[in-house]
Order: C-alpha cells, then sequence, then structure tokens
C-alpha cells in the first residue's frame, strides 16, 4: 500500500505578524513560510519608527538577510524544522480581487497575493493576520485566514484564576491554623465541592475550610507539597485588603522579590488592582519621615500606549509630562494613598508630595517603548493595563528585571485597547499561561462582585459587560 503524501501547508505572514514576533518565520513546524514584496517595504517602511515597531522591523530584516546564504529567496531556503522560507515579488493581480479592493492599498496587495499563490497550487494556503479587519476582508476575498497561534492561550474558558476553595479534614485544619502549615502527602485530598477534586498548583491561593466545621476558614498559599498559612496582618501604606482576592493579592506584592518575583493580576475595573500595587509598593520604597530601611530603591510604573509609540516623541515637554495622560491613573490612586496617611493636608501639598516623589526617584514613570536594553534592578516595576501590549512587548519587559526586582502585571483582558489583540492573544493572558505553575511567580483574577470602587462601578461590570 502506497504511504500517504503528507500535504505541505503554504502560510503568507502578513506585516503585523513581523512586527511583534520577528521569529515568527519559525514558527509554523515542517511547511513553507512566505512573505510578500509588499511586506518586504513595509518592513522597510517601518525600520525607522521609534519604538518596538521599528525595533521589531529591524530585527525581521536582519532575520531575512541572515538566511540569504542557505538558499534562494524565490526557489525557498531550508527552515530548520523541514519547512521553506521563500518570498514572493510579483504574486499581486488586480483582477482577482472583488470590485472595490483597491491594490492602492497594502493588505488588498498582500490579499491578491495569496489569491494568486492558492490559485497556482492544490495545497492549503493560509494568510496568517492578527489584524481583525484584514481577516475580514480576506475572508470575503476568498482567502483561508488564521491568527498567529504561537502567541494565543490554547483555552479562553479554562482560566487560570491562581485561587481554589477547598476543604481539609478538621484534623489538618487545626495544624494549619497551629503551626502555621500542613504537608500535601499521597491521598491528602483538597475538595472543592463532594465529587471534585481540587488540584493545586504551585503559588496557587486557598481558601482553607475545615471540612468537619466548614464555616471555619483559612487563607493559604500552596508551595511545594506544602499548605503555608496567610495571616490577615498586611497593610502596605495604612491600607487592609476588604476581601479574600484582596488579601491573596495584598501577600503576593508584599512578597520579596527573592520569593515571588513576578505578579500577575487580572481582573475588571474597580477590583484595585492598580491601587494594591501602588500601595505594596511605595510602602517598600518610600517613608514620610525619611528613606529609612527600604527594599527597593523605586517604583516604576508604566503602560502601553496603544496609540502610537511615536506619539510620545511627538509630546511637548518632559518624559514625564508626555506620559502624563496615559498614568493619570496611577496619579488618582498615589492621591488617595497619600491623602490617607496625611488626611489633613490640602491636594496642593499632595501634589506637591507627588512631584517630591517624581523629582527624588523614587517615582519613575517609564515609557514601554523604551524599556528595552536596561537592566532594571533593586526596582518595584509596575505595567499596568497589561492586556494592551504585545507578547513580544510583556517578555521584554520582564526579562529586563535584575536582582532584587519585583515584576506588577495587571489588567483587564475584557478592556482591550490595541486593535491587533484579542482575548487570547495578548500579553497579558499568554504571560499568565505561561507562568502558570512557576514557583517564582503569583497570580490572581478577581471576579466582577469583588469591585471595591464603588456600588455604580460593581453594577456597571455586571451589567454593561457582554
Amino acid at each position: 500500500m502506497a504511504k500517504k503524501k503528507c500535504v505541505t501547508k503554504t502560510y503568507v505572514l502578513d506585516t503585523n505578524i513581523l512586527i511583534q514576533q520577528p521569529n515568527s518565520i519559525y514558527g509554523f513546524d515542517d511547511n513553507d513560510v512566505v512573505i510578500t514584496s509588499t511586506t518586504l517595504q513595509e518592513l522597510d517602511r517601518k525600520k525607522s519608527a521609534p519604538g518596538e515597531v521599528g525595533y521589531h522591523a529591524r530585527e525581521a530584516i536582519r532575520l531575512i538577510d541572515s538566511l540569504k546564504h542557505d538558499g534562494d529567496y524565490l526557489k525557498g531556503i531550508p527552515l530548520p524544522h523541514g519547512g521553506r522560507f521563500l518570498i514572493d515579488p510579483d504574486g499581486i493581480n488586480k483582477d482577482n480581487l472583488p470590485q472595490g479592493y483597491s491594490l492602492e492599498k497594502a493588505d488588498n496587495r498582500i490579499i491578491s497575493s495569496v489569491i494568486t499563490r492558492a490559485n497556482n497550487t492544490e495545497d492549503p494556503v493560509i494568510l496568517i493576520t492578527n489584524d481583525v479587519s484584514m481577516r475580514i476582508n480576506a475572508i470575503c476575498c476568498g482567502v483561508e485566514t488564521q491568527g498567529y497561534h504561537n502567541e494565543e492561550i490554547d483555552n479562553e474558558d479554562d482560566i487560570y484564576t491562581g485561587r481554589c476553595e477547598a476543604y481539609i479534614d478538621g484534623k489538618s485544619f487545626n495544624e494549619l491554623i497551629t503551626g502555621g502549615s500542613v504537608g500535601v502527602l499521597d491521598g491528602f485530598k483538597f475538595y472543592e465541592d463532594e465529587d471534585r477534586e481540587v488540584k493545586v498548583e504551585e503559588n496557587e491561593f486557598c481558601l482553607v475550610r475545615n471540612a468537619d466545621k466548614p464555616t471555619d476558614t483559612a487563607l493559604a498559599i500552596c508551595r511545594g507539597d506544602v499548605l503555608y498559612r496567610i495571616k490577615d496582618n498586611m497593610h502596605p501604606f495604612g491600607i487592609t485588603g476588604k476581601n479574600v482576592a484582596q488579601k491573596f493579592a495584598l501577600y503576593a506584592l508584599m512578597a520579596p522579590p527573592e520569593e515571588i518575583p513576578l505578579v500577575i493580576l487580572r481582573g475588571p475595573a474597580g477590583c484595585a488592582k492598580t491601587f494594591l500595587s501602588l500601595a505594596a509598593g511605595l510602602d517598600e520604597s518610600y517613608s514620610q519621615g525619611g528613606r529609612g530601611d527600604v527594599r527597593y530603591q523605586k517604583v516604576m510604573i508604566t503602560r502601553n500606549n496603544v496609540l502610537s509609540d511615536a506619539d510620545i516623541g511627538y509630546l511637548p515637554g518632559t518624559l514625564e509630562e508626555k506620559m502624563g495622560p496615559l498614568v493619570a491613573p496611577f496619579i488618582d490612586n498615589l492621591e488617595v494613598l497619600l491623602k490617607a496617611n496625611e488626611k489633613n493636608e490640602s491636594m496642593d501639598m499632595i501634589h506637591t508630595q507627588i512631584d517630591d516623589l517624581l523629582e527624588d526617584g523614587i517615582l519613575e514613570i517609564c515609557s514601554m517603548a523604551y524599556m528595552r536594553g536596561r537592566s532594571i534592578t533593586g526596582s518595584y516595576l509596575i505595567i499596568d493595563e497589561a492586556q494592551n501590549a504585545t507578547v513580544g512587548q510583556i517578555l521584554e519587559i520582564i526579562s529586563r528585571a535584575g536582582m532584587g526586582t519585583k515584576v506588577i502585571v495587571a489588567g483587564d483582558p475584557d478592556q482591550i485597547d490595541n486593535p491587533k489583540l484579542d482575548k487570547i492573544n495578548n500579553g497579558l493572558v499568554f504571560a499568565a499561561e505561561k507562568m502558570r505553575g512557576s514557583n517564582l511567580c503569583a497570580q490572581l483574577v478577581f471576579d466582577r462582585n469583588e469591585s471595591v470602587r464603588s456600588p455604580l462601578a460593581m453594577e456597571a461590570a455586571k451589567r454593561l459587560t457582554l
């Protein structure tokens, strides 16, 4: 019996794929990877752009150039996994697009090239793009499309929340309360309910209930084969956790960087992700009576500029002034924190205090676009609104962390403003999925009913979110 020939697929990469992940050329196993002449020209046009866009365009060009010694761009250059890399210089055909699709638009030229290639082979030809509009237009033109799956989480519905509710027997519960820990031995079971056993991950938080008396509860975290009790005695910058989720979050945020260097917080607006992060960072970096003995040299805050990396450069003023609109939520939270500690001070004095924090370098506002190349040591770094960051951006920033640095990644996957991202391929959810079970990371997902901003904010989160 003749052996069935394996079908080779051809993946044509849109420019945005290479801008987000230059080495995506290697991510398609033993299939052919194609870029069009239009993509080459777009990379050339973007190579001088500031920030991440320009850097990744240059990286993609360098990577493509490095392949030239291994073969012919037009005939195909062998790739490590058995596929080929090709450049399609002349696949554009004005007659293969529906009426109304002008070739003056770069997306349409790429779509036309895909159609031409598909018409000349029986094997599947697939356009890879994370641009939703281009994907819709390509489908209208009869082109098969996909997103770049290597940056997507496997199952949007199987979200790791970083916490569970578990029942343990009365003897073990008393051991946890009195001794501060209890071993997880063979046959030791955690039960979320009577029918389903709970599998506890490394650094997962547990609301532990006494199976003999379920009203008796304790907070704990699992490390190795041991459950460690979390005491409710953390009050950074004078604040107190208002619910179980906040108490878990404060424990993770206050843990030394040698113990938990990375914390990932996800949840809807109003659950105090930013507020708690700032409180913990300031508590370990700044004392109003003087610097004193602090754990971190400074608190660094940043968030993605989803408008354009270039917008920062064109705005007038200092970096702090340019970043002002982007970090306004941090300033709002700082005002609340400082006012709570100095109840008699006027808002003018609070603003002066914030200016002093910036001037003394205790608080640093950073542009995410210019974090590359830095080595950040002894700092407390908050990346807010991380759902708008690409996988590449999150990797670059987390990998900047040196000794003594703690990184906080926070955001809401339901509030994505970046048109190239969605709920399964943004930096926040990707980092959460890939760091699941790491002994260097603790993470937590807040529920909608855990909003503490106001009754209106909680009601809006429930009623106005699809």
